[in-house]
């Protein structure tokens, strides 16, 4: 058992712990991992790692899309394939010395052992054949995954199968950067889906399951992926993924069956540091709950149709998303206890989690990636940050910005500090749902890598919940007043704002260097370096195109396929190539833009329109239209987009620069200034 903080963070391994330990003198550091070993701890940590890149599948970017947005990520095949090099290379080396090989630094004494590693070569030699075979959908790669999920599964049952093996692994387990207790060569979580197991999973609007149900098939649908989503096995998955959308609606939708699960929370801490009540922790459990419920959902609807379409974007945004899934279910005490996780210990004192090994119980965590030698909250191990463009930059700085004074204004609301009127209460809900609509639309506009990594936070994932939190919240105030029960539910999502902010900025590079800020309230100081375009505000604009810039009609990203007007489809033809240039003006308050920079703004809109009509999306050419009639009008601001280009000018100058919400004050007149001003919140989204 290992105690660890309650803060650990995505799923993805990013802000891993150090997991390398006292009395081992083997390492699973990215750095030194990879380096060839006899000791079959440290070559199970690597195959550990391979197994969570497959994880939904393997993808390349070998596509034009994946290649133009990889913004410093890293294709999961050659990163697989160099894993399974590495633990192929352990495994000779051992073969060469016998006498050499230890686990966790221990020799070790198995008769079987030798003659075991013999088969895993051979296993290990399939997957170094079929790992660049099977990226896609066609019959041979969809078979190459079929013989990567089994052929790991046999070297996870054939090392797990020896006794000897297994207990001396155990005896060298390592903390992983998910914050759980993982051991070499780690089996995958135990789970069912048959049919008894799906029934118990669905429950009843009168009975509705446990989580552990729910979890156990969510198990079955998590292994089954590994390798890869196809023709083959997608059917399952999705019966599974719906049993588990049935259990946890009936579950949501029960007052007895919720209670039941928070009965035991006890005040503690954000991730943020923000004390909590016992009430305001069982409403966040609440909103994480309804998390893991949107999560799935997206799953359903966007996520696995992409494997018939676009299977390298799909194998990426289920990876991110399912593991993210689990994260969320094991890093919420009361979840992990009522899904048989993880015991926890848990008071306002020592606000901490204790794990036991992992994989156990419904929504079993796999096996951490590989991480870097900074230990905790390094970046550069396995999975490395996403490195912004300048618009991307802009985007998360108003995201960080404005979670964090939502969060102060839902917070003195709920403690009376702040005591808005019915007309305030009412633009405070507008500018909630823009910003919403603000992560929903930009996500949707980047599409690529982009999408697939932050979809799950941005689209229907956090966002959507804690959005829905605030406003029902917000509405109950207004219609009954303040109460213990509206006010634990602002103080939850106000929390799930900035804790959404500073999960996703944290997995994010600004453009020019330097981290973002995550507890920042100004756009300026949301990064260490003031990266973000001068003139960028907030409360933000709602619907918005690649660069941010507001448009009429919010990108679908459920529906299309992830291009906007200024991230146009690079398979769409005319300058799809072409890089773009940026444009260099901040806007004004009037919205005119000079002449020589409006002829430049309307080159670019038409060259957007005209690539959204090759494209073919509706949302793409209404927002095109838009943009050019704002621009023929005298009336856009800075687009600076060249034809075909990415990247762009950032300051709209429709409305100038809107007034930030005053947080610091206790007095919620001073916020009259933001309220009640619609064309503030005119095109706002999400």
């Amino acid at each position: 058992m290992i105690t660890v903080p309650s803060t650990i963070r995505d799923t993805e391994g990013l802000d891993g712990v150090s997991i390398t330990q006292t009395g081992n003198n083997y390492t699973t550091t990215i750095e030194s991992a990879l380096n060839t070993s006899t000791d079959l701890a440290q070559a199970g940590a690597v195959f550990n790692d391979a197994i969570r890149l497959s994880d939904g599948g393997l993808w390349t970017g070998s596509t034009q899309l994946e290649a133009s947005s990889a913004s410093n990520e890293q294709p999961y095949e050659p990163m697989y394939l160099q894993d399974i090099n590495a633990v192929q290379a352990d495994v000779g080396a051992m073969l060469a010395n016998p006498n050499a090989i230890t686990v966790g630094g221990q020799a070790i004494t198995d008769p079987a052992l030798i003659s075991e590693l013999q088969t895993i070569q051979g296993q290990l030699a399939t997957l170094q054949h079929e790992a660049p075979l099977s990226v896609g959908n066609s019959a041979a790669e969809v078979a190459a995954q079929g013989t990567i999920a089994l052929t790991q599964q046999q070297i996870l049952s054939e090392v797990n199968g020896d006794a000897t093996l297994a207990t001396a692994l155990n005896g060298a387990a390592y903390q992983s950067g998910t914050g759980f207790t993982n051991v070499g060569f780690q089996p995958l979580p135990t789970g069912s889906d048959s049919a008894a197991s799906l029934g118990a999973a669905e429950g009843s609007a009168a009975a509705p399951p446990t989580l552990a149900q729910i979890g156990s098939v969510f198990n079955a649908a998590h292994d089954l992926e590994v390798g890869g989503l196809n023709a083959n096995n997608l059917t399952e998955f999705n019966t599974d993924m719906q049993a588990v959308v049935t259990g946890l609606t009936n579950i949501l939708n029960s007052p007895t069956a919720l209670a039941s699960i928070e009965a035991n929370e006890q005040a503690g801490m954000s991730p943020q540091g923000q004390a909590l009540t016992a009430q305001q922790e069982q409403a966040l459990t609440t909103v994480h709950l309804e998390t893991v419920l949107n999560q799935v959902e997206l799953q359903i609807s966007k996520f696995d149709p992409m494997y018939a379409t676009n299977p390298n974007d799909a194998a990426r945004s289920t990876n991110d998303n399912i593991l993210d899934i689990v994260d969320i279910v094991n890093n919420d005490a009361a979840l992990a206890t009522a899904a048989g996780d993880v015991s926890v210990a848990n008071n306002g004192a020592q606000p901490n989690q204790t794990f036991a090994a992992s994989g156990a119980g419904g929504f079993g965590e796999f096996a951490g990636y590989l991480n870097g030698i900074g230990g905790v909250n390094d970046h550069g191990g396995t999975i490395l940050q996403f490195q912004d463009n300048q618009a991307q930059t802009n985007f998360w700085s108003q995201f960080i910005a404005e979670a964090n004074q939502l969060n102060n204004t839902l917070g003195g609301i709920a403690n009376g500090t702040v005591q808005p009127n019915a007309s305030e209460v009412q633009s405070l809900i507008t500018q909630i749902n823009n910003y919403n609509e603000f992560g929903s639309s930009f996500s949707g506009s980047q599409g690529g890598v982009f999408g697939d990594r932050f979809d799950n936070e941005l689209l229907s994932g956090t966002l959507k919940t804690d959005t829905a939190n605030a406003v029902s919240a917000l509405q109950s105030v207004e219609a009954n007043g303040l109460n213990a029960t509206n006010a634990a539910q602002l103080v939850a999502a106000g929390v799930g704002f900035v804790a959404d902010a500073n999960d996703v900025s944290g997995n994010n590079l600004p453009t020019g260097g330097g981290s973002f800020v995550g507890s920042a309230t100004t756009v300026a100081g949301a990064t260490t370096t003031g990266a973000a375009t001068v003139g960028t505000t907030v409360p933000v604009s709602g619907a918005v195109d690649g660069n941010g810039n507001p448009t009429a009609n919010p990108v679908d990203g459920l529906a299309n396929d992830g291009f906007g007007v200024s991230n146009p489809d690079p398979n769409a033809g005319a300058g799809a190539g072409n890089s773009g240039s940026a444009g260099a003006g901040s806007g004004t308050d009037s919205g005119a833009p000079s002449t020589s920079m409006l002829s430049s703004a309307i080159a670019g809109d038409i060259a957007s329109l005209v690539q959204a009509l090759e494209g073919g999306h509706a949302s793409a050419i209404g927002s095109a239209i838009a943009t050019l009639t704002a621009a023929i009008g005298g009336n856009s601001g800075n687009s600076g987009n060249a034809a075909g280009g990415a990247s762009a000018g950032s300051s709209p100058g429709s409305n100038g620069s809107p007034p930030v919400i005053d947080t610091g004050s206790t007095d919620f007149t001073d916020h009259g200034s933001n309220f009640g001003h619609s064309h503030h919140f005119e095109h706002m989204w999400h």
